[in-house]
């Protein structure tokens, strides 16, 4: 074997066990998000902060909703960021 190729052999193999280790699974990278209707819990200078079902907050950068209002978000599951938002 190559040492280019046992390179790549042993760094594919690191990166699969440090995923492994750490509980990760790389399949939630590519599921499906979940779409779901939240209040905007806190508005802070131009942010939104937002807690779905997974009691997970997500902040929303340059947020156009005001604090108490309902809109609805795509997110993935046990991630922290929003996929996509909008108004209901």
């Amino acid at each position: 074997m190559s040492p280019k190729i046992l390179a790549v052999v042993f760094i594919g193999g690191g990166i699969l066990l440090v995923f492994a280790l750490s509980g990760f699974q790389i399949t939630k990278l590519f599921s499906p998000g979940i779409t779901e209707e939240v209040v905007v819990s806190v508005k802070q200078g131009g942010s939104c902060i937002v807690e779905a079902t997974d009691r997970i907050p997500r902040e929303i950068p340059n947020c156009p909703y005001d604090q108490g209002e309902r809109i609805i978000i795509t997110y993935k599951a046990e991630q922290p960021s929003v996929e996509s938002h909008g108004t209901i």
